[in-house]
C-alpha cells in the first residue's frame, strides 16, 4: 500500500484531535491536571506491559538527561490539558503544531551539527508573526491562556530535542515510560495540593481530584487510548516516510481540531487568527522540508 505514513499520520492527528476533543467535554467537570493523570496512567499500563512481555535493550548511562525529558514532557502535556479546557481546539493545536520553529532555534543554538540557512531563518520570522497574530489581545482570552499555548509548544519542541540525543542510549519505551511515569507522579501531587490549595490563580497546576461517575469512566479511558495512537501512528508513520513529509501532514491535526471545536461550541477563529495558522503552518511546512531533505 502506498503512502503507509501519511495514512498513519494522518490517523495520529485524528486520534488527537478527538482525544482534545473529550478533554474539552471532561474538563467542564475534572481539573486539567486530572485530565493529565488519566491519559498518563492508561498508556503506562501498556507500555509496562510490553516492557514485561519483551525487555528493555538498552545502553543507558543519561539518567538525568532521561528524567529532564520526562520533566519537559510533563509540562507539555500541563500546558495542553490547560489549554484544550481553556481557549478554542484549533487555537491550542496551532500552538502545538509551532513547535518546530522553537525546535529549529532551539538546534541551531544547543547543537553543532543543525544550522540555518536564510531562507529558513526567514521562516521562524514567519512563524513568530504567525503566533503573535494568535496571541493578539483578545477579550475573550485572558493572556495566560495564551501565554500557555507558547509554553506548550515551546516544552514540545524541548522534549522532542531530548529524545534525539536518547534514543541513542534508551529504548524507545524508556523514554516514554520517563514521560508518563512523571506525569503521573506530578499530577498526584497536584490533585493532593488541591485538597488545600483552592486559588483559581494556580489551576493550571493545581487541581481537586473529582471522581468519574458512570460513562466517564468511558471517556477518560478512550482519552488514554486515544493518546496512546498518537504515539503509535506517529511512529509507524516515522518509521514509514521520510520526517519532512510526516511534518507536513501532521498539520491536518489543525482541520480536524477545528472542525470538532466547531461542533462543541468553540467560536471561529477571525480573520486575523486564521493568518496567524496560516503563517505558521507554512513555516513549520518549509522547516521540516528543509531539514530533512539536509
Amino acid at each position: 500500500m502506498k503512502n503507509k505514513g501519511v495514512q498513519y499520520m494522518l490517523m495520529s492527528s485524528l486520534c488527537f484531535a478527538i482525544m482534545s476533543a473529550i478533554a474539552k467535554v471532561l474538563g467542564k467537570v475534572f481539573p486539567s491536571v486530572e485530565l493529565v493523570f488519566f491519559r498518563n496512567i492508561v498508556g503506562l499500563i501498556f507500555i509496562i506491559s510490553s516492557i514485561v512481555k519483551r525487555p528493555l535493550q538498552q545502553v543507558g548511562g543519561r539518567f538525568g538527561l532521561l528524567t529532564l525529558r520526562g520533566i519537559m514532557g510533563t509540562i507539555s502535556l500541563y500546558t495542553l490539558f490547560y489549554c484544550i479546557t481553556h481557549i478554542g481546539l484549533a487555537q491550542t493545536s496551532t500552538y502545538g503544531q509551532a513547535f518546530p520553529i522553537f525546535l529549529a532555534i532551539f538546534s541551531y543554538f544547543l547543537t553543532k551539527d543543525e544550522r540555518l540557512n536564510r531562507k529558513q531563518w526567514a521562516a521562524v520570522g514567519m512563524g513568530f508573526v504567525g503566533i503573535l497574530l494568535i496571541f493578539k489581545p483578545d477579550v475573550r482570552i485572558p493572556i495566560q491562556h495564551h501565554l500557555a499555548g507558547l509554553n506548550y509548544a515551546i516544552f514540545t519542541a524541548l522534549s522532542f530535542l531530548s529524545i534525539r540525543e536518547l534514543k541513542r542510549y534508551y529504548d524507545t519505551r524508556s523514554v516514554v515510560v520517563s514521560f508518563m511515569l512523571t506525569g503521573v507522579v506530578a499530577s498526584i501531587v497536584s490533585m493532593i495540593l488541591g485538597e488545600w490549595i483552592t486559588d483559581h490563580r494556580w489551576d493550571f497546576m493545581i487541581g481537586k481530584f473529582v471522581m468519574p461517575q458512570g460513562m466517564q469512566w468511558f471517556w477518560v479511558l478512550l482519552m488514554g487510548l486515544l493518546a496512546m495512537g498518537v504515539q503509535i501512528f506517529n511512529t509507524l508513520a516515522l518509521g514509514a516516510e521520510k520526517a519532512g513529509i510526516v511534518g507536513v501532514v501532521s498539520y491536518s491535526s489543525i482541520i480536524f481540531a477545528m472542525i470538532l471545536g466547531t461542533i462543541l461550541g468553540d467560536k471561529l477563529p477571525d480573520t486575523i487568527t486564521i493568518l496567524g495558522i496560516v503563517c505558521i503552518i507554512a513555516s513549520g511546512i518549509y522547516i521540516s522540508i528543509k531539514k530533512d531533505s539536509q
